[in-house]
């Protein structure tokens, strides 16, 4: 199963969040049955909305059926939009996904025509967090009035969900980062203001131009903890060697190969951060690259090299807090608590996360770790989703 699949599975952070799904007469349209499937699976109670366009293109038995909710049509007595989205609205966030021009510049002019428009002029003067996903043909989006009226939106905290630019068209983006962008406007912020730095997957040290020695790492506990700073309103530099179909949000990402160049990014990042997170499996030893293919032979011997410390030489100019980790095989609880503790002394780290990756942990999905605090020792076994979330917990609550 794929990690995004995982995640979604387990994933419930938007239990008990009341979401209003705005659908506009995009063809991407047909995409929202899905997206509220989404939301609801991380456990969102969600009400539908369609503008007449729409319902051209999706009949709202569709949505219907996929939130077990009356679709909203049209505004009637029941004051519908102030229900939900007025002051004293039960509805926590609105939603508009896909939105076209129309619908973008409507709202960014206070006009309220439709039943999404109308939504939309209630929650923004009810001050309820918006997010819009656009959808549209590229020459539309790119149109000097329709970038207008998105950067005025933007000014007033309208947070938009940049598209996929694909075959001259402004497309749907991943349902997975539309979701990650509702779950981050519903969480928690206490580290708006941080710049934190993350490494994360292993480093590939080349034999030649098309052989290389790496590990198993897959990089998911350091994408699942900066996604956990992230969601919490930090800055979020991720530095790493992870495939491309992990879906990353929108904080920056640096794609490195060998650990040197996992180091130098480090050090450029560092510069303006809080909070650095060693998680990244990097190369302990690499060999001298050869200019040529190595030819085919019964036996060859290579020479491999120490490779420079990514957290010694980071500690030597970064006076922040840091998160270190510590892999071994084949120890005892009690073995590698010692050598925990070591580390962490040694590099003078706020907290570390050590296991054993025999057992469980390197390129699984689940792992057992013990974390170390000043404050707190205790191991903790589980998906790598929910041990980053409480790694991110408690730095927060024993470091910070």
């Amino acid at each position: 199963m794929h990690l995004n699949e995982i995640r979604a599975v387990k994933s419930r952070k938007l239990l008990g969040k009341k979401i209003v799904l705005g659908v506009t007469g995009s063809i991407a349209a047909i995409e929202s049955v899905k997206l509220a499937r989404e939301l609801i699976r991380r456990g969102a109670d969600v009400i539908a909305v369609m503008s007449e366009s729409a319902r051209k293109i999706l009949h709202p038995y569709a949505l219907e059926f996929a939130t077990d909710n009356r679709v909203i049509t049209e505004i009637t007595g029941s004051i519908e939009h102030v229900e939900l989205l007025g002051n004293q609205g039960d509805a926590d966030l609105l939603l508009i996904a896909p939105a076209t021009a129309n619908t973008i510049a409507k709202i960014s002019s206070g006009v309220d025509d439709t039943p999404v428009t109308t939504m939309a002029t209630t929650a923004l003067g009810s001050r309820k967090p918006v997010i819009i996903a656009p959808a549209m043909h590229e020459a539309m989006i790119q149109n000097p009035a329709v970038k207008e009226a998105v950067e005025r939106l933007k000014k007033i905290g309208v947070e938009f969900v940049e598209p996929r630019y694909e075959e001259g068209k402004a497309k749907f983006a991943e349902i997975e980062r539309i979701c990650l962008h509702v779950e981050r406007k519903l969480y928690k912020k206490d580290l708006k203001g941080k710049k934190v730095v993350v490494t994360a997957g292993p480093t590939y040290e080349f034999l030649d131009p098309i052989r290389y020695i790496t590990n198993r790492s897959k990089g998911i506990i350091g994408y699942e903890i900066a996604l956990e700073f992230w969601r919490r309103g930090a800055s979020v530099s991720l530095i790493t060697s992870i495939p491309p179909s992990f879906v990353m949000p929108d904080f920056k990402v640096f794609k490195v190969v060998s650990v040197m160049d996992m180091l130098e990014a480090s050090l450029n990042e560092i510069k303006d951060a809080h909070i650095f997170v060693s998680s990244a499996a990097a190369a302990d030893f690499m060999p001298e690259k050869r200019g040529s293919k190595i030819k085919s032979a019964s036996k060859i011997t290579v020479e491999l090299h120490s490779t420079p410390k990514i957290l010694k030489e980071v500690r030597k100019v970064f006076d922040g807090k840091v998160i270190a980790f510590k892999a071994e095989t084949g120890v005892s609880d009690s073995e590698l608590e010692r050598i925990a503790v070591e580390k962490m002394k040694e590099d003078k780290v706020e907290m570390i996360v050590a296991n054993d990756v025999l057992e469980k942990g390197m390129g699984t999905e689940d792992t057992r770790v013990l974390i170390i605090t000043p404050e707190r020792k205790f191991w903790m076994e589980g998906l790598k989703k929910d041990v980053a979330e409480k790694i991110v917990e408690y730095f927060v609550t024993d470091c910070l």
